[in-house]
């Protein structure tokens, strides 16, 4: 199992401090059959999918861990853009209550992007344009939208599961937030989202490969002394220890700690409390879930995996129903 840090910024970009990140999205691909799952889509998100060297028309399943627009703000992006450029229009999504109203406000009739979606699914023109495009029939895009309830296993595929978790705590009651944990025989990686440090994200993570967890702020004292939004290195450390974890990836830097000396010293604070691998996340950095070993992979959309979209000698048609394949 890998898991993609596509984006890893806290926050929409103010500033050139930040801006160098995308928001806060995970990829993952895992099972015998390298099904692809997507947690959050921040900022940027679609680019990062190509620069790490997969196509969005592979994505299988997306999953919001809340609906702050930090982390959501890229999901009209990669849905317009994946539908016309490879005709893809369904997506199953998974998220806390409001996900189904995020999703009609955009793409529903009446929605942010009816217009856009209308004219280019039932005018003539367009529709005959971008079918010869991408070689598909061009309806409009649809979703499965599984709204989270209650905790527990949410989806799952022949070799992989994801359960879902009401530990964060975030900015309750005005949002709900989920993690969530994903399990395969190639190890078990969860995924915080925004969250101040809880014993509840300790028993989600117990025993679990790969830890990635929200690690935003470099300490309890001052503005977030009584803010209980995010999460420190100091108290990162002690929840990696105490869950058990093999690695710890930390993640979504706000902009006052996005510099390469408070990072270093984030990664000495975890390292304090936490005797297993501290990882300090960086955008398209690549990590197998179970041994914690990493790289970067930043490569030319031109060369990702499967395609990209029609070349110039391809014509279109083909070239998308390679990457498509049973994807919807």
């Amino acid at each position: 199992m890998k898991a993609v840090l596509l984006g890893t910024s806290g926050c929409i970009a103010m500033d050139a401090t930040t801006a160098h990140r995308a928001g806060p999205s995970v990829l993952v691909e895992c099972g015998r059959h390298n099904e692809i799952l997507l947690f959050d889509c921040g900022r940027s998100a679609l680019q990062s999918v190509f620069e790490a060297g997969y196509s969005p028309a592979n994505i299988g399943y997306v999953f919001f861990t809340h609906h702050h627009s930090d982390h959501n703000i890229g999901f009209p992006d990669l849905v317009l853009s994946s539908w016309v450029a490879f005709g893809k229009s369904h997506w199953r999504v998974y998220g806390p209550v409001g996900t189904r109203h995020f999703i009609d406000a955009l793409f529903g009739r009446g929605g942010a992007f009816d217009a856009d979606i209308t004219r280019r699914a039932e005018a003539p023109d367009a529709r005959k344009v971008l079918e010869k495009f991408t070689g598909r029939p061009m309806v409009r895009p649809s979703f499965d939208v599984h709204e989270i309830e209650k905790e527990g296993e949410v989806c799952c595929g022949e070799d992989w599961s994801v359960m879902a978790s009401f530990a964060p705590r975030h900015v309750q009651p005005w949002l709900v937030s989920v993690a969530y944990r994903v399990e395969s025989a190639a190890g078990s990686l969860v995924i915080s989202g925004d969250t101040a440090p809880t014993q509840q994200m300790v028993e989600l993570a117990r025993g679990c490969s790969m830890l990635i967890h929200d690690c935003s702020i470099d300490q309890r004292e001052g503005v977030f002394a009584d803010v209980h939004m995010h999460t420190d290195p100091r108290s990162l450390g002690r929840i990696a220890a105490e869950a058990g974890v093999n690695t710890v990836v930390a993640y979504h830097f706000l902009r006052f700690v996005d510099n390469p000396e408070t990072l270093s010293l984030f990664k000495q604070l975890v390292e304090e409390g936490f005797p297993g691998k501290v990882v300090i996340a960086d955008d398209c950095l690549v990590l197998d879930v179970s041994s914690g070993e990493y790289y970067h992979s930043r490569v030319s959309s031109r060369v990702a995996r499967g395609s990209c979209g029609p070349s110039r000698q391809s014509g279109g048609g083909p070239m998308i129903e390679k990457v498509l394949g049973n994807s919807g």
